[in-house]
């Protein structure tokens, strides 16, 4: 499990200065966890290939279908005794999802942790009624937190969620997550730099492990890796190289 670290986050994008970092990086120093080598290894949850950010930026992420950890009822109940254990040591008092990739594990989490549970509605949503509330389920104003979503990046959408709980008085106490994708992050939201935060594991930490497990190419993911740390430009000739490889 992963905790909350100011250095996850590469704001700078330190350039690497050979091959030999970048396999540092891509190496496990640490031997995945059994949780996180069944994450990783859930049919369609890493998806090979190359997959542009929300469109809007050209990285070699492999897309993440988080969703799909989900259908497996064990590992659902398994993934969440994380969450509920941090919830109890965070001293929480109501768990709270966030629409819609957090509310199953939400929900798994407040059960793993006999813990009353809530959803708070993404920002933007527009209701079916007049002034609909923002969170729903057990009362949160007044109430410790533990914010529950399937990633985290750069903590954009967890301030925003952060803004409509305390909008409805409730005391965001620490946000758990199934992936930490921060250690990919060109930037990260003050909040995601203070507040507590567990993960299952960090974003690196999943493809390592699919990798390891034959979902990936080897020579795909350590270019991939390249690409992210350093954050090759679009005109970058090595961009074929990660093409051809995926």
């Amino acid at each position: 499990m992963t905790t909350n670290q100011l250095t996850l986050a590469n704001p700078n994008r330190v350039r690497l200065a050979d091959h030999a970092d970048v396999a540092r990086l891509t190496a496990v120093h640490n031997p995945p966890t059994n949780l996180v080598a069944r994450l990783a290894t859930v049919p369609g949850l890493v998806r090979p290939g190359i997959a542009h950010w929300d469109l809007k930026t050209r990285l070699p992420l492999h897309p993440l279908s988080n969703e799909n950890a989900y259908g497996d009822p064990q590992l659902l109940h398994d993934l969440a005794l994380p969450g509920a254990a941090f919830a109890h040591r965070l001293d929480v008092d109501v768990i709270v999802g966030a629409e819609t990739g957090g509310i199953p594990l939400a929900t798994a989490v407040a059960l793993a942790g006999d813990l009353p549970f809530a959803f708070v509605r993404k920002p933007g949503y527009i209701g079916h009624e007049d002034h609909e509330p923002r969170v729903r389920g057990a009362a949160v104003a007044g109430r410790r937190v533990l914010l529950v979503d399937d990633a985290i990046s750069s903590g954009k959408a967890l301030e925003a969620f952060a803004d409509e709980l305390q909008n409805e008085g409730a005391n965001l106490a620490g946000a758990f997550a199934l992936v930490d994708m921060r250690d990919v992050a060109t930037t990260v939201a003050p909040i995601a730099k203070t507040l507590p935060i567990e993960s299952i594991a960090t974003y690196l930490e999943v493809l390592t492990a699919a990798t390891d497990h034959g979902i990936l190419d080897p020579a795909t993911h350590q270019l991939a890796v390249d690409a992210l740390i350093n954050h090759w430009p679009n005109d970058d000739p090595r961009w074929t190289l990660l093409n051809h490889a995926a």
